[in-house]
């Protein structure tokens, strides 16, 4: 599925929502690692769509906590051993997903969860000072006026 169509870093930077210096980092580590990407007449890289999948994908690896370099050896050994990032694996935009309204339920559950939490709290917190209030009524009341020492 190759196409004759291939973009510069910057469109790719502009398509990705990161810098083009990022672009060419990540373009410079992958190439090191066995990478290979289509070069112009003046030598300069022209991605292609499989290679932005890839530059995403390295960027999705990142966002999940995964440190640059092991994003980048996974997207390098994907290439060296030929295969592909699905364009349909990536996304998880769509609302038939049913892990996507699996989360947007946890979500709910969550929110409503944390607001009785904070209610019950409040009510417990009230609860607490009612006593304390009631320990200081009951202490001021039994305690003896000076001139009662003697009983």
């Amino acid at each position: 599925m190759k196409n004759d169509l291939y973009f510069s870093s910057k469109d790719v930077a502009k398509r990705l929502s990161i810098e083009p210096v990022t672009v060419r980092k990540y373009s410079q580590m992958l190439e090191e690692q066995g990478y290979s990407f289509k070069k112009d007449e003046k030598n300069w890289r022209q991605y292609s769509e499989d290679d932005i999948h890839f530059l995403q994908y390295i960027c999705h690896l990142k966002e999940m906590g995964k440190s640059l370099d092991e994003s980048v050896h996974h997207v390098a050994s994907l290439f060296r051993s030929n295969l592909n990032i699905a364009k349909s694996a990536i996304s998880l935009q769509e609302e038939e997903n049913p892990f996507l309204q699996f989360m947007k339920s946890q979500e709910e559950f969550n929110k409503k969860l944390l607001e009785r939490m904070d209610q019950r709290d409040k009510n417990l917190m009230a609860s607490i000072r009612e006593l304390q209030d009631t320990r200081k009524e009951l202490a001021a009341a039994s305690r003896k006026k000076w001139w009662e020492f003697w009983k």
